[in-house]
């Protein structure tokens, strides 16, 4: 039974993986370093189907930004 429910979760992330749009939306942005920089980006979550404006303290951000968010929208949003 353990290894249906191991298959199963498998199955369904790379299901929400390959259901989006562009496969680079699939990187959620992540602050990067410990510098007390205000950085603020355009991101895209997958989970909530939205881009957004997420602001980090760090050095630099990892992950898919954008320069608005209707081209978020149009790259990403379902």
């Amino acid at each position: 039974m353990d290894s249906f429910v191991r298959f199963y979760l498998i199955v369904s992330i790379l299901g929400c993986v390959a259901a989006l749009k562009d496969p680079s939306c699939a990187f959620e942005l992540f602050g990067q370093g410990a510098c007390n920089t205000l950085i603020t980006r355009i991101g895209y979550s997958r989970w909530e189907n939205m881009c957004t404006s997420k602001r980090f303290i760090a050095c630099d951000t990892d992950g898919t930004s954008f320069e608005s968010i209707k081209e978020c929208e149009d790259k990403c949003k379902e």
